[in-house]
């Protein structure tokens, strides 16, 4: 029995769903999982018989991100204990995991590794230039050199910067996966108002404040036109975007959505709208997408590679003429959203199903360990 240790959150409560099924596929082939949660958080391990196989479900040992002595020693023991051949790492938890894997093993084990953020996203939300920057910079370098067989990069966007950032080959694009949720088909109905909705981060980004002023601006040249704008998530601007929004009716700023009323929030969005300056594969986008929602997409995203404008979506430049021209494109003709509705089904299907991910990282992983 192979052992394969995967560091995520075991869990299908969020697009880390994608590790959650992967264990179970990959214990159903007769493998056990070694699986390392850092939420939700179990107070005692987790045995799951799965076919021939198993999963055993570990929490790291605080709630706090995996980063310190106490984290190192714990998964140290735990490795020593079960001996995983091969490791799969998901943001911080990819660290200790991959790096105390390697050397345990001689450097045997088979590191694999994810590139979820783009470092020029990184950078634009954080001070590049800071000395703290500087050296997660220089860690992450090394890291990457020394203890990782490979990298996914979850779009063609991902594996450029990659690249670029840290001048490494080992980039390889493998699409997040989005469980489907969807139940009821796409129904074509006549309606007198219209949505459009902005889910995600309010980081700078994001590019929230540029879609809001543009939004404002659409909506005086074009006051009859029955639309708009939803916003729902929380960051660094939050406070700034919910100041300027509460002074205009025709835009509501909800908050942070909890998890659970993200479909029904997709759902009843004639469009969903990403303005990204800086994006990778946003989940926002695969949920669209498995709801059937048509996207207006910035082509500054990983995911306007796997897209066709004014097929499953509108893709625009994130500036404020782009966002004013996607505008005027998505209501030109609102008879047309039910056909971008059924086209973005299959874009879906076409490209981030559960089982197409699973094809994919079971090939992967048998060809680095041949």
């Amino acid at each position: 029995m192979k052992c394969i240790c995967i560091a995520h959150n075991f869990t299908e409560n969020s697009f880390a769903a994608m590790s959650y099924n992967l264990s179970y596929k990959l214990a159903s082939l007769g493998n056990r999982v070694l699986f390392i949660s850092h939420r939700p958080r179990f107070e005692k391990p987790l045995k799951i018989p799965v076919n021939q196989g198993e999963i055993l479900v570990y929490s790291w040992p605080s709630e706090k991100r995996p980063t310190n002595f106490k984290s190192f020693l714990w998964y140290l023991k735990l490795y020593l204990k079960f001996k995983p051949s091969i490791t799969i790492g998901h943001f911080v938890g990819s660290n200790i995991t991959g790096a105390v894997s390697k050397i345990l093993s001689l450097f045997k084990n088979t590191t694999i590794v994810y590139y979820h953020t783009l470092s020029s996203q990184i950078n634009t939300d954080n001070n590049s230039k800071s000395i703290i920057q500087q050296f997660r910079f220089i860690r992450k370098k090394i890291f990457y050199e020394i203890f990782c067989d490979s990298i996914i990069c979850p779009s063609p966007l991902a594996k450029i910067d990659l690249h670029k950032t840290y001048f490494t080959k080992k980039g390889v694009v493998i699409v997040n996966p989005m469980l489907d949720r969807k139940i009821n088909e796409v129904a074509d109905k006549s309606k007198s108002n219209y949505t459009i909705s902005y889910l995600g981060r309010i980081d700078k980004s994001k590019n929230v404040e540029f879609l809001v002023f543009a939004f404002i601006e659409f909506k005086m040249k074009n006051p009859t036109i029955p639309l708009k704008l939803r916003i729902a998530g929380a960051g660094s601007e939050s406070k700034k975007i919910k100041e300027i929004t509460n002074k205009y009716q025709f835009i509501e700023y909800l908050g942070f959505l909890p998890y659970t009323e993200i479909d029904k929030f997709i759902q009843s969005s004639d469009f969903m709208i990403i303005p990204s300056l800086h994006d990778n594969l946003p989940t926002v986008g695969l949920e669209s997408l498995m709801n059937g929602t048509p996207l207006l997409l910035s082509n500054q995203t990983g995911l306007a590679f796997f897209l066709t404008d004014s097929y499953d979506s509108f893709i625009f430049e994130p500036t404020k003429d782009g966002i004013l021209n996607v505008l005027e494109r998505a209501t030109k003709d609102f008879e047309t959203i039910n056909t971008l509705k059924i086209n973005c089904r299959k874009t879906y299907k076409k490209y981030f199903t559960m089982d197409s991910y699973y094809d994919k990282m079971i090939e992967h992983i048998e060809h680095l360990t041949r």
